[in-house]
């Protein structure tokens, strides 16, 4: 049996295991974490240890998910209701179920405020590796005829972001897509990256440098935690050089701005 043959089937074997086969993770996801890991570790079962341990980090589990088809059906009595009260509270109630948006709450619209003072007027926005935030959009500002691509690697989160974005007469421009792999080239007003950058370093070292250079944005807005998510670690330091090291010599602007819970940067990207 080949190498390539045994690559494809440790790849079924774990998308299809109990942990993954309802989540429609990308199948090039999994290929891509187990080639780099065989090509670190000797031993095969080390490798598997290892890019299981990285899968897990990257689906995320424990930040938090709600239960999909019990809120669709709630989104669509809100949506036929037309109650706008209504769907706040519903929005602030999933954004509320990961722990990354719900950490975002207590100060979400000064943080969409900053975006809004820096890139006015959005008419085109990829939201990448997006979890739940596409749920923020009543308190983003943006304009109604807005084009809001979403990306995650969650397939029932993906589909549930579509339903809402129908829901507000948008298009359902969210896809599954590991946009560490396939970033997109739409040309754009502006990207964001939210509390992610710093996971996807874990996965590949130098990858989101490589994520934030292939984009065709005019801004983009990357969000880095200002301490872990025990509360126990500062981590201003490392997110600093985090953000340092992703953005050099990619813009003539870069800037942030502090919250409570992360650090907003954002690139007014002029090169590359």
């Amino acid at each position: 049996m080949s190498r390539q043959t045994d690559v494809n089937e440790l790849v079924e074997k774990i998308a299809e295991s109990r942990k993954y086969r309802h989540t429609g993770i990308p199948k090039q996801t999994i290929e891509d974490v187990l080639r780099q890991e065989l090509a670190r570790f000797p031993k095969e079962a080390e490798a598997l240890r290892s890019a299981r341990a990285i899968l897990h980090n990257i689906m995320a589990p424990y930040l938090g998910d709600p239960d999909y088809e019990a809120e669709g059906k709630k989104l669509e009595a809100i949506s036929a209701s037309k109650d706008k009260a209504a769907l706040t509270g519903f929005c602030g109630d999933i954004l509320a179920r990961h722990d990354s948006t719900r950490e975002r709450t207590p100060y979400l619209a000064d943080f969409y405020k900053t975006i809004n003072e820096v890139a006015p007027q959005l008419r085109v926005v990829l939201d990448l590796a997006c979890g739940l935030n596409p749920f923020a959009l009543p308190f983003m500002g943006l304009p109604d005829d807005v084009h809001y691509h979403a990306y995650d690697i969650h397939q029932p989160r993906v589909d549930f972001i579509n339903r809402f974005l129908v829901s507000q007469g948008l298009e359902p421009l969210a896809e599954t897509r590991d946009v560490l792999l396939d970033p997109p080239k739409i040309n754009a007003d502006a990207a964001f990256l939210f509390k992610e950058a710093h996971r996807m370093e874990k996965r590949c070292k130098g990858c989101s440098r490589g994520l934030v250079e292939a984009l065709n944005a005019k801004v983009i807005f990357i969000s880095l935690p200002n301490r872990s998510l025990d509360g126990q670690r500062d981590l201003h330091q490392r997110m600093d050089a985090l953000f340092q090291q992703i953005s050099a010599g990619l813009g003539d602007e870069t800037t942030s701005h502090e919250f409570p819970g992360e650090t907003l940067y954002w690139i007014k990207k002029t090169h590359g």
